[in-house]
């Protein structure tokens, strides 16, 4: 069990990690291709966030998260997820292709951020073991995200 734990926990580290890496990835973009790049890192960042929220969701429903440790890892991966919004929206899109990039990523950041709001919630409620139930609905926002970054890296 400590084997299990300390592999789950390496794995969330590694996950923060990265996603506090790329979510630093925006510059300004005078291209629409530039902008789908910083589109694609930003999604990437934000799915790794919405991906450590699901490892502690999932662990808490197991019980093997205390409720603080939970509330604090889901409040960093939501605030990971936040920054590398706030970062990509303050962006300026360089063309109307652009803002069809910057619109649809906008609105899986936003369905992300409420996954991440809802969670964290419901862990400084107490709500610990209730956690496992988001584990669909933070699963499907990190493929969308994932999706999304596939697409404009191709």
């Amino acid at each position: 069990m400590r084997g299990e734990r300390r592999d789950w926990c390496r794995t969330v580290l590694v996950t923060l990690v990265v996603g506090a890496v790329a979510s630093g990835c925006a510059g300004s973009s005078r291209l629409d291709e530039d902008y789908r790049h910083k589109a694609a890192n930003t999604a990437e960042a934000a799915a790794s966030a919405v991906s450590t929220a699901r490892l502690a969701v999932e662990a808490a429903g197991r019980g093997r998260l205390t409720g603080p440790y939970a509330s604090v890892l889901l409040g960093e991966a939501e605030t990971d997820l936040l920054a590398a919004q706030a970062t990509f929206e303050s962006r300026q899109p360089p063309g109307e292709a652009a803002d069809t990039v910057r619109e649809r990523l906008g609105t899986l950041l936003d369905d992300a951020a409420d996954a991440l709001a809802e969670v964290r919630i419901g862990a400084r409620r107490g709500e610990v073991r209730e956690l496992a139930e988001h584990t669909g609905q933070l699963r499907q926002a990190a493929e969308r995200l994932e999706g999304f970054e596939e697409e404009m890296s191709s």
